[in-house]
């Protein structure tokens, strides 16, 4: 009889590998240890935030892309998100540097190329130009983004297995009865680079409130997971909770803001309308910062409230300091339109509908602080 582990990794030569001739990462061959900590932590989480039998596997694929196998409860994620994280999180070092820094003269190859630099350049380890790679205080600060972009991905794919999408997608579709393809085996891959597919508006706003929800459950957990390495506690004995939480929040928010931004650039999509297969980048950005502030992270404070408020606005000047330009906010204002808020309503309205009952999007369900 073949072992959990055997059964998952069969399933996914026979079914994925076999088509794409991809392979597992082979960690010993890789350019940095970041590779195998990944890993590592990949599993950790899988096995924290899924109950029984779980696993987590890097591929070996250039593809911007991460996978949930239902059935498998299984998470994986390509070498070619984690070089986008990477180049993300090489931005945003940037970013603090330039902020901080503003007359100084380094290496920015995302200025004024950040289309190149998100979809086309190589992250190449051994490049002496990248100061944020080779200076301690920089490469540090660059490893901890990472890692929180690292974490939110994972999360999300863990969303989808927490709240049973598998299951409920094979049972809910409205324009067509389940077949076998659609089972709790199959691998629903959430990509940034490849179009979609022709649905019906029911089954469209429904796939839009599965990934709304599987944001929001990776959000919460994020900032569970990243509350002491961000904030360690032995430093911050008698500061203000409420001044704590906002600035955690903020970071946090960052880190999403940035991964999304990145997104749009390898998969452009319309923000005036909702009518892909897939919610936009921008619009998942705006659900997620909608349902933090709606529902109990601010824990009733106002003045938490309002702090969390300003972490939206800050991280726009962070990233337009990033980019040289106000690309960012184009695309940020474009969350505005009318439409996108009504939409947004009709995603909380189906949320029971793709919901686990435990950890969904209600308010008593959202984790109470201090995380």
């Amino acid at each position: 009889m073949q072992s959990y582990k055997d059964v998952v990794e069969d399933y996914i030569k026979r079914q994925i590998f076999s088509e794409t001739g991809e392979a597992f990462l082979d960690l010993s061959i890789q350019e940095d240890v970041i590779y195998s900590e990944f890993d590592f932590l990949g599993r950790m989480l899988c096995q924290k935030y899924i109950e029984g039998d779980s696993s987590f596997y890097l591929l070996d694929s250039v593809q911007v892309q991460a996978a949930a196998v239902h059935g498998h409860q299984a998470v994986l994620v390509c070498k070619g998100m984690l070089d986008l994280i990477f180049r993300t999180s090489a931005m945003m070092v940037g970013a603090e540097r330039r902020q901080k820094s503003p007359e100084d003269e380094f290496y920015e190859p995302w200025v004024n190329s950040l289309s190149y630099w998100f979809k086309s350049a190589e992250f190449d380890w051994s490049d002496e130009r990248y100061w944020w790679l080779h200076q301690d205080d920089y490469r540090k600060a660059f490893e901890m983004l990472a890692e929180g972009l690292f974490v939110f991905l994972v999360l999300h794919e863990i969303g989808h297995l927490h709240n049973l999408h598998g299951d409920r997608r094979a049972g809910n579709s409205k324009s067509a009865p389940p077949s076998p393809s659609s089972s709790t085996d199959e691998v629903f891959v959430h990509e940034a680079l490849s179009g979609g597919e022709a649905m019906s508006e029911a089954d469209r706003l429904a796939a839009h409130t599965r990934e709304i929800i599987a944001d929001t459950y990776a959000f919460q957990f994020m900032l569970v997971e990243l509350r002491e390495s961000l904030l360690p506690e032995s430093e911050y004995i008698g500061c203000d909770e409420g001044a704590l939480r906002s600035v955690h929040f903020g970071v946090c928010i960052y880190m999403v803001a940035s991964l999304f931004w990145a997104f749009s650039f390898q998969r452009p999509m319309r923000n005036d309308t909702q009518e892909d297969d897939y919610p936009s980048h921008l619009f998942r950005l705006q659900s997620i910062e909608a349902t933090s502030l709606e529902h109990q992270l601010a824990g009733g404070n106002k003045e938490t409230y309002d702090g969390m408020a300003l972490g939206i606005q800050t991280y726009t000047q962070k990233l337009i300091c990033a980019a040289g330009d106000e690309g960012f906010v184009s695309w940020r204002m474009a969350a505005n339109l009318p439409a996108n808020h009504e939409h947004y309503k009709k995603v909380c309205e189906m949320t029971d509908e793709w919901s686990n009952i435990k950890f969904g999007v209600r308010n008593e369900d959202w984790l109470r602080w201090p995380f």
